[in-house]
């Protein structure tokens, strides 16, 4: 899993729970990294899932919810540190309609050892977007969690079903996105 991905829940789990609920989570885990990340660098994904089973029993926060929170916390920070401009892209929509195609193509040119999930889109219409999320972390909580981050950098409500899921024996899950209209500013 890309160092970033670590960096970003040390950040969420210091900014949310403070330092010493993050080194608590290391000690407890003991991780093969020593908890030491970067952002280029690989790591077992096995780490962050241990950190989060353990947080969840530790704040009684189910997994799902930390992941959700999680992928809502760290969508900035990917924004930001985007390797494609995507300044042009100035809607909620469009931007997860470029996801695989123009970030993640971008992603694997510069780091071609990091796995992507991949996202496709049997129908989109103007009102809902249906995207359709594979990946062998079976990370979907963390996909919608991001899809809301991306909402809020968009001003734009939505709301998300996830009526398939992978943890439930489907090979892909189905997040289903309506667009809501503007945030009111």
């Amino acid at each position: 899993m890309q160092g970033t991905i670590f960096t970003s829940f040390s950040d969420m789990v210091i900014e949310k729970m403070g330092m010493e609920c993050w080194n608590q989570l290391l000690n407890q885990t003991n991780p093969d990294s020593s908890g030491v990340y970067t952002a280029g660098a690989q790591y077992d994904d096995a780490e962050l899932l241990q950190m989060v089973t353990l947080l969840s029993q530790q704040s009684g926060i189910a997994i799902n919810d930390l992941l959700d929170a999680f992928g809502e916390h760290m969508f900035e920070k990917l924004y930001q540190n985007s390797p494609t401009d995507l300044s042009s892209i100035n809607s909620l929509k469009d931007f997860l309609l470029a996801i695989d195609t123009v970030i993640h193509s971008e992603v694997k040119r510069v780091y071609p050892d990091a796995y992507l999930p991949t996202f496709k889109y049997p129908s989109p219409d103007a009102n809902d977007l249906e995207m359709h999320y594979s990946s062998k972390r079976k990370l979907c909580f963390v996909a919608t969690g991001l899809i809301r981050g991306a909402a809020k950098k968009f001003s734009e409500k939505i709301q998300i079903d996830h009526p398939v899921c992978m943890h439930d024996g489907a090979d892909h899950c189905e997040l289903i996105i309506q667009f809501q209209g503007k945030i009111d500013e």
